[in-house]
């Protein structure tokens, strides 16, 4: 189980077995083998930096939606962390989950 964070250091979720939750351990999605992260729906979200964090580059085709899989059970949520510091921005990448894409 590794924590993620929002690009601005705030705690977003976790993943568990290959599974995106967020803090509460409300389902999120899933990360494929190769780092891309497609939301509850099958959309395509972004891709999985650092192991910690989740951006969009926003100059690249985004992948066609694939099948939802089905909901995993929620696992107990773990104590989030403490945010950590907001790392700079990168040119043509966004933060899907700032609220602002």
């Amino acid at each position: 189980m590794n924590h993620i964070f929002k690009w601005d250091g705030q705690h977003l979720g976790f993943i568990n077995n290959g599974y995106l939750f967020g803090s509460d351990s409300t389902y999120m999605g899933w990360i494929e083998p190769d780092g891309s992260v497609w939301d509850s729906n099958g959309r395509y979200v972004g891709e999985l930096i650092e192991g910690q964090y989740i951006l969009r580059n926003s100059m690249k085709m985004e992948p066609m939606a694939r099948m939802p899989k089905m909901p995993p059970m929620p696992p107990m949520p773990p104590m989030p962390p403490m945010p950590r510091m907001p790392k700079m921005p990168r040119m043509g990448w966004i933060d899907p989950f700032d609220g602002k894409a």
